[in-house]
């Protein structure tokens, strides 16, 4: 065979192999079989070969098969030897979880005994710690006993001699060492009550807490005869003391004892010194007494309550000083701030009944307002200051006896003070109506009442406290608006004829507003520079503008009517014309009748006279023009003699 013949061999032979790998139903398949059926398509024997090669897949068919059965058998003996294999490893694994779970329940068995011999441990310590603090009780306890026996015996001993200081410093000694043996056993108790039941310990307690109450009790039986030293001036409190009060402040019972026996001590003390202070004055008679600045009386009441005042500092530096323990170093007076106010306002209460006694003579003996409100200011300003050191909460007012008295005396000055200055507005009241002579000058008893009001006034200015609020400055301005009142009604009954009850009482329209202006200004100039009446101030002015506007209406009224030009339009008649105008230019140069300055001469304020007189001329100008305009309307050219009489208004306003 040639190389091309092997050639196509060897690719019919692929052919044929694929036709038999690829399924019958696809595309590849046929193609291979299309190959293999041209390949015999030119033999010799083409049909012969055709049927031999078309049974060429069922014999390729039937060798797959074949050959897959073998494979089958093959795997078959694999199978079951893997299957020994498995059998092996799975009773190897169940072998391995016992074998571990008896070293678990090993490791536990070992983990528990480990515990409990730390838990043995532990007790055993307990024990020894325990038994060593048992053998402390039991020595330490052995030992006060027998101290308790010989104190007992040295007491039966003393129980005849007289005490002395010294004793008395060796008592307190003891009695605060006593206090901290006592606090040290009882916080070496407190270990012991960590078990749940301790009857030994207990009775221990007990005895220990008997023990405390009774030096307690002894402590401030000593504390009490301490404090009677501080009975005289100027007592400097000893260690000693101030360290009682620190034992004695965590009962409180006994504290407040202590605290109410100093305040008693101090009051009595405190009402001795300020007599001696109004009537003997300092060591050698310097200071002067109080009582010799008696003629002055605002010095005299200053004097005393700067006096209650400095008292109350150095009582407040004695408490301070008897609360403050040298032994711990701190000051315990926060914790008892209460007591402590309480007991500085007990220990001035002395003082409160003789101050109420002079101070209320002293005011009840003045008549000047302005006197009675400087007092008035001294006491609200010691008030509020008493108020602030006896109150432990600053929001809540004190009750203490001199707060509540310089209260009272505050509320009696002041109700003075109104009742001088009611006195003093009736009676400016009542000589209003001898005003109202020719001048209409304001009497004489409202610049009084003016003055006063004036010094008042300047004393709420000096004093840095005061405020547009205080009572005074209603108190001034009610006064000053009874006074307009007043005024104004009796003004208003004068000017009117048929409530006049004399004939001399009879005010013009005109000369009831300048008796009003006056009245006005009398009192808005004394009052105008006071800050604390800038309301009031306004009121003035506003109502000056509407005197000053009515009054300058009222004049052009009186020029009118004087004047006797028809001013009603309706009444022009062109025939009295002439001699109506040539009256009235002979008013205006003779400057008598329409002399407006005139008017207004009785004016107390020149500056006002000067307003009024201006606006009143160029409101009466106003009213001129508007009938000069008509009766140019109402005439013709043809009345020389009017035109001729006529002024102009330029004219008329410069005569006037």
């Amino acid at each position: 065979m040639s190389s091309s013949d092997f050639a196509a061999a060897g690719s019919l032979a692929r052919r044929a192999s694929l036709a038999v790998r690829l399924p019958l139903d696809g595309p590849s398949a046929r193609d291979a079989l299309a190959t293999v059926a041209a390949a015999y398509a030119d033999s010799p024997r083409p049909l012969a070969d055709l049927a031999r090669h078309r049974d060429l897949r069922a014999d390729m068919q039937a060798a797959g098969v074949q050959m897959d059965r073998e494979f089958a058998r093959s795997l078959a003996d694999v199978d079951s030897v893997f299957g020994d294999l498995e059998c092996a490893v799975g009773a190897l694994d169940r072998g391995c979880a016992a074998l571990r779970e008896q070293v678990n329940k090993a490791l536990r068995c070992t983990a528990a005994a480990a515990d409990h011999v730390a838990l043995l441990a532990d007790e055993r310590r307990e024990l020894a710690a325990r038994h060593a603090l048992a053998s402390g009780f039991v020595e330490r306890f052995a030992r006060v006993a027998r101290v308790d026996k010989e104190e007992d015996e040295e007491e039966e001993k003393g129980n005849n001699t007289t005490p002395d200081r010294n004793s008395d410093i060796d008592a307190s000694a003891a009695l605060v060492s006593e206090l901290d043996a006592l606090a040290r056993q009882r916080n070496e108790c407190q270990p012991l009550m960590a078990v749940a039941t301790q009857p030994a310990v207990r009775s221990l307690l007990d005895d220990v807490s008997a023990r405390e109450d009774a030096a307690y009790a002894a402590l401030l039986r000593w504390a009490l005869r301490e404090i009677h030293t501080l009975a005289r001036d100027a007592p400097e409190p000893s260690a000693r003391l101030r360290i009682a009060l620190a034992r004695l402040a965590p009962r409180t019972a006994l504290f407040q004892s202590a605290i109410d026996e100093i305040a008693a001590v101090r009051r009595n003390a405190v009402a001795r010194s300020f007599v001696s202070a109004l009537v003997r004055g300092g060591p050698g008679g310097v200071p002067r007494p109080i009582e010799a600045h008696a003629g002055d009386p605002q010095r005299y009441v200053g004097d005393m309550l700067a006096w209650v005042h400095q008292a109350c500092a150095s009582e407040r530096d004695l408490f301070d000083s008897l609360l403050s323990s040298p032994a711990n170093g701190h000051n315990s007076a926060n914790s008892n701030s209460l007591s402590n106010a309480a007991a500085l306002a007990a220990a001035l209460d002395g003082v409160a009944r003789p101050l109420e006694i002079r101070v209320d003579q002293t005011i009840a003996e003045l008549r000047a307002p302005a006197a009675l409100h400087r007092i008035a200011r001294l006491l609200d300003f010691y008030r509020d200051l008493f108020s602030s050191v006896f109150s432990a909460d600053a929001s809540a007012p004190s009750s203490s006896a001199l707060t509540l008295v310089i209260s009272g005396l505050c509320e009696s000055t002041d109700f003075r003070l109104r009742s001088a200055l009611d006195l003093l507005v009736d009676t400016a009241v009542a000589d209003l109506e001898s005003a109202l002579s020719p001048t209409l000058e304001p009497p004489q008893s409202l610049s009084a009442l003016l003055s006063v009001i004036s010094d008042i006034l300047f004393v709420q200015t000096d004093d840095p406290t005061a405020s547009a609020a205080d009572p005074i400055n209603h108190t001034v301005v009610s006064a000053l608006e009874r006074i307009l009142a007043a005024a104004h009604d009796l003004a208003t009954a004068a000017s009117s004829s048929s409530s006049s009850t004399s004939p001399a009482l009879h005010l013009a329209a005109y000369e009831q507003s300048i008796f009003e202006l006056n009245v006005l200004s009398a009192i808005a100039e004394p009052t105008a520079s006071f800050e604390f009446l800038e309301e009031w101030h306004v009121h003035c002015v506003n109502l000056e503008s509407e005197l000053v506007h009515a009054l300058s209406a009222q004049l052009v009224d009186v020029l009118k009517q004087k004047s006797q030009l028809p001013f009603d339009h309706h009444q022009i008649v062109p025939d009295n014309l002439p001699k109506l105008l040539e009256s009235f230019n002979n008013m205006l140069k003779t400057a008598a009748d329409l002399d407006v300055s005139r008017l207004v001469v009785r004016l107390q304020s020149q500056q006002l006279a000067r307003t009024v007189s201006l606006q009143a001329i160029e409101m009466f100008v106003t009213q001129y023009e508007l009938l000069h305009n008509a009766i140019i309307q109402s005439t013709s050219s043809d009345d020389a003699a009017i035109h001729n009489l006529l002024l102009a208004p330029e004219t008329v306003s410069t005569l006037l």
